[in-house]
């Protein structure tokens, strides 16, 4: 592999190691492009593209830090449950391209296909999950420790095609932890009124980041955070996420039934369709919270919920 100096950092074949994104390379670089690639190439430059990103996990070595980019304007569809399955720990997955030339996975053929995160520390950025399926359950099924998911936007399809979870840490107690959902978007057709939580977790959880997403939904069960039962989050970050849906009761923010959380939600502005005073924030026992927005009408800016403490 070759290495070219320029002004602003290192690049291998024009991407940049070095002050770019991910960072200094310690492993293999492999490529994927569903224009030009084939699985049978050698697959570490553009010109020796993979074609598909399974394939590409499957030619990583674990905790080498080995970096798979996409190449503007793949797409691929993936069927089946682990249809893409990050089972190598320590890989980052770098979307390249901008907007309409981000790399796009169209998850098709059923309501159970899914991008199985297994293995700990793995990356993703930059890429568009579309769904292809009416209510496709999950859209990252996270079981490995220290998972990154950046700059992902789930995407319709299609009318009627649309996501019911984008991100779920479904595995046992602590399975999840470090997990980061980090400046994403999901901004469903306006048709799809049953997308359910942005996040949802089955199991405890420590060092769950949730900041910088956007979330613009006609969901009328749709809250940042579901956490199943009586399980506690400890020593979470959620922070800057802007939520817009169509819950007219419940809790409209995060859905928590542990008493021994930790951590901070602080800067979060969630709009619903609550009319009442309720603006049941949700259970969050042991959370400190700070300067988060609610509203119920479109032309008003938010009131402090929970409210404001007094000086006493």
């Amino acid at each position: 592999m070759s290495f070219t100096d320029f002004p602003h950092g290192i690049t291998s074949f024009g991407v940049p190691l070095l002050g770019g994104n991910p960072g200094p390379i310690t492993g293999s670089v492999f490529f994927v492009d569903s224009l030009t690639g084939l699985n049978s190439n050698a697959g570490g430059s553009p010109s020796t593209a993979f074609a598909t990103l399974d394939w590409a996990i499957g030619k990583c070595t674990a905790n080498k830090g080995d970096v798979i980019y996409l190449m503007p304007n793949h797409a691929e569809t993936v069927t089946g449950i682990g249809g893409v399955t990050a089972d190598i720990a320590g890989i980052s997955i770098i979307g390249l391209g901008n907007f309409n030339q981000r790399p796009r996975l169209l998850m098709d053929g059923g309501t159970t296909v899914t991008f199985a995160v297994s293995a700990a520390d793995v990356t993703i950025k930059n890429i568009v999950m579309a769904s292809g399926h009416l209510l496709v359950a999950t859209g990252f099924d996270v079981t490995g420790k220290g998972c990154w998911i950046d700059q992902v936007e789930f995407a319709d399809n299609t009318t009627a095609e649309n996501w019911g979870s984008p991100v779920k840490a479904t595995g046992a107690v602590n399975t999840a932890d470090g997990l980061k959902v980090t400046n994403c978007r999901w901004v469903p057709l306006v048709a799809t009124v049953n997308s359910l939580e942005f996040v949802e977790i089955t199991d405890d959880i420590d060092g769950l980041v949730v900041t910088g997403n956007v979330i613009i939904c006609e969901g009328t069960a749709t809250p940042l955070i579901l956490q199943a039962g009586t399980k506690v989050m400890t020593n979470i970050f959620v922070v800057w996420n802007f939520l817009s849906h169509k819950m007219t009761a419940g809790a409209l923010f995060m859905s928590n039934g542990g008493t021994g959380n930790s951590g901070i939600v602080a800067h979060n502005r969630f709009g619903h369709a609550d009319v009442t005073t309720t603006h049941d924030w949700g259970a969050v026992t042991g959370l400190r919270l700070f300067d988060n927005l609610s509203t119920s009408v479109d032309n008003l800016s938010g009131v402090i919920l929970p409210a404001a403490d007094v000086n006493s």
